[in-house]
């Protein structure tokens, strides 16, 4: 696991968790429309070269909150969830540990469990293995990516699809098709989706029955995390408009 900082070290700080094969340097062109703000972003373990294992949730969540009490910085004005990096912030919204004020989910993972969850939990680890079997063409792999990610995105994302190894694809693909969102949170909840995501309906469903005072947001003609990707300054306006209120 590691942890990169942009921005200003005195400012106030925003936790930045990013999804499957992405890395924590997803949020640098962001970082340079909030200059003011200390952004502290993870690369969660198996999504950077010889990282350690992805074992659990919960181990992934008490790891990351070790490193940031070393680091003196458990207390954040926002949390920005990516992706998996929902699940997680959700988990440490909750942490007795930090000190969260509000929450920015952004492209969640489905936020119930499918009756049919053993199909679903074959079907990530096949895709993802998959991805993973087809980055070892590099110039394939990247060109790829730049069908939906532009500026440095397909090549870091290149990088953290090579580093999962497949024990640690096995954790995460149980993760993902087991997952119910948890109750608990009781900071502001932020939600966004670009509006080809094909979860909105029904996640949206969830999300206002366990937390009815969620506000969610969708972004027409945007892919999953596109707009963070393709629009980093408005992403930044709309980072700033959640932090005023």
């Amino acid at each position: 696991m590691n942890i990169i900082e942009y921005g200003n070290k005195n400012g106030t700080a925003i936790l930045c968790i990013p999804g499957v094969f992405m890395s924590g340097e997803c949020f640098q062109r962001l970082s340079k429309e909030l200059p003011e703000y200390r952004m502290v972003c993870v690369t969660l373990d198996g999504f950077h070269p010889d990282s350690d294992q992805f074992e659990s949730l919960e181990q992934q969540t008490e790891k990351l909150v070790d490193m940031l009490q070393e680091r003196g910085t458990t207390k954040f004005e926002l949390m920005i969830g990516l992706s998996m990096g929902t699940i997680f912030s959700v988990r440490l919204a909750k942490h007795p540990a930090l000190h969260i004020d509000k929450l920015l989910l952004d492209g969640a993972v489905n936020f119930y469990r499918s009756k049919f969850k053993p199909v679903v939990h074959a079907a990530i680890y096949l895709i993802f293995s998959y991805l993973m079997k087809t980055s070892g063409d590099k110039d394939r792999s990247i060109q790829g990516l730049r069908k939906i990610y532009q500026d440095d995105w397909p090549e870091i994302l290149h990088v953290s699809r090579t580093s999962l190894t497949k024990p640690s694809l096995r954790v995460i693909a149980k993760l993902l098709a087991d997952y119910q969102l948890e109750s608990g949170v009781t900071q502001p909840m932020y939600l966004l989706y670009g509006g080809k995501e094909n979860n909105i309906k029904i996640n949206s469903k969830v999300v206002k029955e366990r937390y009815p005072d969620a506000q969610i947001e969708v972004k027409p003609g945007y892919n999953h995390l596109a707009f963070l990707n393709h629009e980093p300054e408005e992403y930044g306006n709309m980072v700033r408009k959640i932090l005023r209120r």
